[in-house]
């Protein structure tokens, strides 16, 4: 008896758009919805984000990184265009305190004004690095396929953040 080959057919590129989109949305809206305050804001960067990945669907290659991750880098470039366009320049002191806060281990929030000098030290590829590591729980590597970074320069960026910010904790 011959092998028994099972042929399965292939998605149309909108069919699998729509599998992609539907299986990171979460993903994506929780990235750039723990970046930015407003939610109207939120949903138009989320929204601008997957219409660039959606007209640049054919550029997409999954043998270099996730859907996900691609469309987070897209959202982050949505991000900063929009902050370009829509805000001019803010001090961190200006921040609410609650995006400031890094939890402790006990459930509740360590000291906002420590948070607030030690992130202030930073440069926003520093402060971004840092949160994605400490606040998000991002993987080294993971944090260099999102950021387009080889992985080993994450590592001496956050060093080096680490480093900037125990000369303030001091």
């Amino acid at each position: 008896m011959g092998k028994v080959t099972s042929y399965r057919k292939r998605e149309s590129p909108d069919a699998e758009f729509e599998r992609l989109y539907l299986e990171s949305y979460a993903a994506v809206y929780n990235y750039v919805r723990y970046r930015m305050d407003n939610d109207v804001e939120v949903e138009d960067v989320v929204s601008e984000a997957f219409m660039r990945a959606a007209r640049a669907f054919g550029t997409f290659d999954s043998t270099r990184a996730k859907f996900s991750t691609w469309v987070i880098t897209i959202a982050r470039n949505c991000m900063m265009d929009h902050w370009r366009r829509a805000h001019p320049a803010i001090e961190l002191d200006n921040i609410s305190g609650d995006r400031l806060a890094v939890p402790d281990t006990t459930g509740g929030v360590a000291d906002r004004d420590l948070v607030g000098r030690l992130l202030a030290v930073l440069d926003d590829t520093e402060r971004n690095l840092v949160l994605m590591k400490y606040r998000e729980g991002f993987r080294n590597v993971d944090i260099a396929a999102e950021l387009g970074m080889n992985a080993s320069t994450v590592s001496t960026k956050l060093a080096n953040a680490l480093a900037k910010m125990r000369t303030v904790a001091q």
